[in-house]
């Protein structure tokens, strides 16, 4: 994929979504003890380094913490950062959208909002919940307003 939007939109930004990455820890690191608290951890590296020089030793940090340090999809993650670690991803305009936000994460958020039996108005309704949930979310993590849309 990476290559084909290379050779096709030269000028494009590929990122890669990281509620994707995250869903693939269980399968990758499952022969390690604690993946749910390594996930966790990862998590809090990504989201929470507010320069890259934080996001380096928060991510050492983590490597030494759970003995990730020789764990190749681990260090080909680092290898890639710049394309999915949010603050190396600064300086690039993205119109409000996170690399999260995928259709598969949408998809998640909003089914709990929506069904495929809801009238419009329940249809209006529920999208104007998923909206207040959302800023409320946003409102609780002030990281999140930097890169998600205004509503």
């Amino acid at each position: 994929m990476k290559r084909a939007i290379e050779a096709c939109m030269p000028t494009t930004i590929h990122r890669w979504c990281i509620w994707y990455i995250t869903k693939k820890i269980p399968s990758k690191l499952n022969s390690y003890k604690g993946h749910v608290e390594i996930e966790q951890e990862m998590n809090h590296v990504v989201w929470n380094s507010h320069t890259k020089e934080s996001f380096d030793r928060n991510w050492n940090d983590f490597l030494l913490k759970y003995g990730l340090v020789d764990n190749k999809w681990i260090s080909d993650l680092y290898e890639d950062r710049h394309i999915w670690v949010l603050i190396y991803l600064d300086h690039h305009f993205w119109a409000g959208m996170r690399s999260t936000e995928s259709s598969g994460s949408m998809h998640s958020f909003f089914n709990k909002f929506i069904t495929r039996n809801n009238s419009l108005i329940q249809f209006l309704k529920q999208y104007d919940n998923c909206l207040r949930s959302r800023e409320q979310r946003e409102r609780e993590n002030p990281m999140l307003q930097i890169f998600t849309l205004s509503y």
